[in-house]
């Protein structure tokens, strides 16, 4: 049925979702209520709607600027993550109370190097103007974090700024969103400073 198989194949275009699972999640949309698939059509158009980007951070919010850049409590810190799904995992480890910065993407490879040139900019002009002590680079142990990571070492360099990196429990290759709490709490606290070279 042309019709079932549509809506398989989108399903499948989710991340990590396969063609058994999708098929799974499309017998479950064609069994559940009215109802249900009302509140999730409306959520998804909801969440569209309202959601955008921070003017600081680029993490997701209903404001102008997200909750965590508002707090003045927090820790004159930065993290630099990749993803918004990074800065929830760290927020879960409760080890760590500064700021974030989600870059969206590595340096290599990039759809748009302008876009990432813009992030970085505009990492450099928070880091200069709030006064920010360290800034922690938490990109996933992957080629393309490496990458990125010393692109940003050598972009901040200018800057007096403590650099530092996730490193302790954080294997090669791991993506930081399926690490568990108490790893990444470790590799937080664990962070290895950056020489200035």
């Amino acid at each position: 049925m042309k019709i079932l198989q549509r809506l398989i194949d989108n399903l499948r275009k989710f991340p990590s979702v396969g063609p058994k699972q999708a098929e799974r999640f499309a017998i479950h949309i064609l069994k559940a209520s009215d109802k249900e698939i009302d509140e999730l059509l409306s959520s998804i158009v909801e969440i569209r709607k309202n959601i955008k980007s921070c003017n600081k951070c680029n993490n997701y919010t209903l404001d102008d600027v997200c909750e965590i850049c508002r707090d003045e409590k927090r820790e004159k810190k930065i993290c630099l993550v990749e993803t918004p799904f990074d800065l929830i995992s760290i927020e879960k480890t409760k080890s760590y109370n500064g700021r974030y910065f989600i870059l969206g993407g590595n340096l290599v490879p990039v759809s748009n190097n302008d876009d990432f040139s813009l992030k970085i900019d505009k990492l450099k002009k928070i880091v200069a103007n709030d006064s920010i002590e360290e800034v922690i680079i938490a990109l996933d142990a992957t080629t393309e974090g490496q990458i990125t990571s010393l692109y940003v070492k050598k972009a901040l360099s200018e800057i007096n700024v403590k650099i530092s990196q996730i490193a302790y429990g954080v294997p090669l290759g791991a993506d930081i969103d399926y690490l568990d709490s108490f790893t990444l709490s470790h590799a937080i606290k664990k962070r290895t400073l950056f020489d200035k070279d």
